[in-house]
Parts: structure tokens; C-alpha cells; sequence
């Protein structure tokens, strides 16, 4: 079996100082041997997303949201698998030499905190990470909090 596991994402506004939302969907678990039920986890994947950016939009007055990167993994800090959103958190966050859409990101005290995490994880590293952690507050958005499955 694969999928069955999170995909994060960041998106932000177009506006002059943008808004940045994390948004948390799972990955529809699917059999290694079936084409067709891949391509159907990562079509319902995808269309919850467009769902969720939809609502975003609506409630920010915004038609425009742009991503700014995507984790697929599992993120530092406990906020991001609790059963609810409609959070605002502090992200760290770094690009990746794989481009984008892939980052490293997280919740941290500090900036220290981020690199000290992204430099003793071999997985993190091995994502050779680039250029300096950006630090933003984002709204952190699931499925759920938007009252539709």
C-alpha cells in the first residue's frame, strides 16, 4: 500500500503583505500494483485541495492564492496532527535544491531552533536545504474545519 499519509502546503495572498496558509490533506491510500487507484487517490487529493482554496478565498476575499511550497512528511510541532485547525502558527520555513515545490518547514521558538532541527535530521539534510529559513505566521487550515469530507 501507498499514500495514507499527510501532504502540507503552503500557500499565500497576492495582496501587498500577504496572509500564508498551511493546509494539512491526507494522501488517499492506494495499492503499489493499481495504476488507476493512484491516479484516483491523487485526483481526490487534489480536488479537496482546490475545495479548500476555494473556501480560503472566499473567506479572504481573495481569488488568487499561490503555493508556496509543499512537505510531504511530517513537520516539527504538535499544532499540525491535531484534529483541528483554524489555527494561527509560526512557521519556519526553507526551499529545497529539489525546487519548488518542495520545503522544509515547521513550528519554532526560534530561527536557531529550525536550522539546529533541519541540520541533526538526516532525512531533512538530505533534502539540501537552500538559501535562509523564512519566518511567516500562517493560518493552519484541514479538511475538517471547512465542514466538508
Amino acid at each position: 500500500m501507498a499514500g495514507g499519509h499527510y501532504i502540507f502546503s503552503l500557500y499565500k495572498t497576492s495582496d501587498e503583505t500577504p496572509q500564508y496558509f498551511v493546509l494539512r490533506k491526507v494522501l488517499p491510500a492506494f495499492r503499489n500494483s493499481s495504476q488507476t487507484e493512484k491516479a484516483e487517490s491523487w485526483e481526490t487529493e487534489s480536488a479537496g485541495r482546490l475545495k479548500l482554496l476555494e473556501m480560503i478565498g472566499k473567506e479572504n476575499n481573495t481569488e488568487r492564492l499561490e503555493l508556496v511550497g509543499e512537505y510531504h512528511g511530517y513537520p516539527e510541532g504538535d499544532i499540525f496532527y491535531l484534529e483541528s485547525g483554524a489555527s494561527d502558527i509560526p512557521v519556519y520555513y526553507l526551499a529545497t535544491d529539489f525546487g519548488k515545490p518542495w520545503i522544509i518547514f515547521g513550528t519554532f521558538a526560534s530561527e536557531e531552533e529550525f536550522v539546529t532541527m533541519v541540520e541533526n535530521d538526516e532525512d531533512l539534510r538530505a533534502l539540501n536545504s537552500v538559501g535562509k529559513p523564512v519566518k511567516i505566521n500562517a493560518r493552519f487550515v484541514i479538511q475538517k474545519e471547512l465542514n466538508f469530507n
